[in-house]
């Protein structure tokens, strides 16, 4: 599959991470950087993080800062507004050997259902199959990352799925590599884009399918920590973060839009 390009979505949002894509290759260098997909990222919010997000969110349509501090973000959203740019806000939940220890716990008390097969994304998964499970993220208003991402081609990671019995994806959970190897933050990676088809809510399927990924980056991929961004009023995703032993920390994931460029408010739920 290298060479050919999936990417799912809006077409502002489509827009928005072929930039990146493209961005992210001029930028790889950079240890300040940061990206698994989505949108270029900052890993280090100091000095002109404001003029910095600005720039990238003129650029590609939107930007966002890892590990900034919850006391400092309004006057950040502040300094966007008066230059003309929207904000988004979540809050940065990060997990270490907790999230590993109750990852282990939870597999050993928990199973998928029988009826279902538990698959990876990779270069042999047809198209029709990468497209579904985009289908399925942006049923539950979760941004799926590219194909090529999810493949593991252009991040080290894993997309894990769960199918039905006529191979349909009916859960997904996903863990990618997003710092720079010189970055402080090198070991910590992006964790989540959980999503389950609503016929099949309740039976703990994103539970699973995110301690297996939390599992598989401990052991084989060298993580030390996880990190995700959950809104405020999202009760679910706290609750299931936090058996998972990803917890609230003292940050925020800082997002500045342009959203005449990016045709949205939002970038993912």
């Amino acid at each position: 599959m290298a060479g050919v390009e999936e990417f799912f979505g809006s077409p502002g949002k489509i827009a928005m991470m072929k930039r990146s894509a493209a961005l992210s290759t001029l930028l790889k260098d950079d240890p300040r950087y940061a990206y698994y997909g989505r949108m270029v990222g900052v890993s280090d919010p100091t000095g002109d993080i404001a003029e910095t997000l600005m720039a990238l969110a003129h650029l590609v349509g939107a930007s966002a800062t890892y590990y900034y501090p919850k006391t400092s973000a309004d006057s950040l959203f502040r300094n966007f507004a008066e230059n003309g740019y929207a904000s988004d806000r979540h809050e940065h939940y990060w997990g270490g050997h907790s999230a590993y220890v109750a990852s282990q716990s939870i597999l050993a008390e928990h199973a998928l259902p029988e009826d279902l097969q538990l698959m990876v994304i990779d270069e042999k998964t047809p198209r029709s199959l990468v497209a579904e499970v985009a289908g399925l993220c942006q049923s539950c208003e979760v941004m799926p990352v590219p194909g090529s991402t999810m493949r593991g081609r252009a991040r080290r990671g894993i997309n894990l799925i769960a199918c039905d019995q006529h191979g349909r994806p009916v859960a997904n959970a996903s863990s990618f590599v997003m710092h720079h190897p010189k970055s402080p933050y090198c070991n910590d990676m992006f964790w989540g884009m959980l999503a389950t088809r609503e016929d099949r809510r309740g039976e703990k399927l994103a539970l699973v399918l995110g301690a297996k990924v939390i599992v598989h980056m401990w052991e084989n991929e060298g993580a030390r920590g996880f990190t995700t961004g959950v809104r405020d009023d999202n009760a679910p995703s706290k609750s299931l973060c936090n058996k998972l032993g990803v917890t609230d920390s003292d940050w925020v994931f800082a997002q500045c839009l342009d959203t005449e460029i990016l045709g949205s408010s939002t970038v993912t739920k």
